[in-house]
């Protein structure tokens, strides 16, 4: 049982971290709102929680329900105040942009009321949404996709949000460093990839290089130049991206990143997609299945996306 996440659902009661922990090896999402009934995702699909402990899954009706398990704008403040040990200048910048990471790689995610100053956020206040994203760790989980698309060419994974591509990138950092072994730079700009926290690793991500919390496109450009990397893994690749996708390619350096994309259909009609693709940087695409994590769905060659 990890305890930092039995801590943070402990922020917000005992009653709640109790019946959490039922069925935690298998929620990646734990979504509460201010007034509003708890939504837990397990296998990609919606539950709510019962007062009595039941699991009833979210529909028309039962999200209507006023025997669901609520909390209030207040005891989110509480409950968030807590997690961030009561100081939340230590997470402001995290904060900042809309999240934090705390120990064991679980990010909480953050919507309220924005405080600007020079047209930035210097701080979110009123809290009102809160989204527990569970971290989980399986080992080998990268291995049938590895043997399928082969380790001499960079590849894509697409999908859509808890479809595992963060938790495929991990395992992949960790195998080709440490199994090939290969020289590796992970590029985690969000934290999500080896979760560091107090200068540790939360996740095994082998022999590989970390960048956690630089911009993507400098600890690109950066890993290249000073660490001379086979392999540059990195995380929520856009059409922003661009310029140092093809700093990859032009020192022949491999890169296996991620995208939000839910299909070979929609990927087509996709800007960002269409811009990645056209640096020639990817000789593969991974399409994952989105009701369980970490399952391939089909692996393209481009020519074979475009043949469709």
């Amino acid at each position: 049982m990890d305890n930092n996440l039995i801590r943070v659902l402990n922020s917000f009661s005992e009653q709640f971290c109790r019946i959490i922990k039922t069925k935690l090896d298998s929620v990646s999402e734990i979504r509460i709102r201010s007034n509003k009934p708890v939504v837990i995702y397990m296998s990609c699909m919606p539950y709510l929680i019962a007062e009595d402990g039941d699991f009833l899954p979210a529909d028309k009706q039962t999200i209507l329900n006023d025997d669901c398990i609520k909390f209030s704008s207040r005891e989110i403040k509480n409950a968030f105040a807590r997690i961030c040990e009561y100081s939340v200048y230590k997470y402001q910048s995290d904060i900042n942009n809309g999240f934090v990471t705390v120990c064991g790689g679980h990010r909480i995610g953050i919507c309220g009321t924005a405080v600007l100053s020079d047209g930035k956020v210097k701080s979110i206040s009123d809290i009102s949404s809160v989204n527990i994203r569970i971290a989980h760790e399986f080992i080998g989980c990268s291995a049938e996709l590895l043997q399928r698309t082969g380790i001499d060419s960079g590849f894509l994974i697409c999908g859509v949000p808890s479809s595992g591509k963060t938790t495929l990138l991990r395992d992949i950092g960790r195998t080709l460093s440490s199994e090939i072994p290969a020289k590796v730079s992970i590029v985690d700009e969000r934290g999500e990839i080896a979760a560091r926290f107090g200068g540790e690793n939360c996740f095994d991500t082998g022999l590989c290089d970390i960048y956690s919390g630089y911009p993507k496109n400098k600890a690109i450009i950066d890993s290249i130049r000073t660490m001379s990397p086979d392999y540059v893994i990195c995380d929520e690749l856009t059409g922003a991206d661009v310029e140092s996708v093809l700093y990859t390619l032009n020192y022949g350096v491999k890169l296996i990143a991620s995208l939000h994309c839910d299909s070979p259909e929609t990927a087509k009609n996709n800007g960002a997609f269409r811009k990645l693709t056209g640096t020639h940087a990817f000789e593969k695409i991974v399409f994952l299945d989105s009701r369980t994590p970490c399952r391939i769905s089909r692996i393209l060659t481009m020519e074979e996306l475009y043949a469709d």
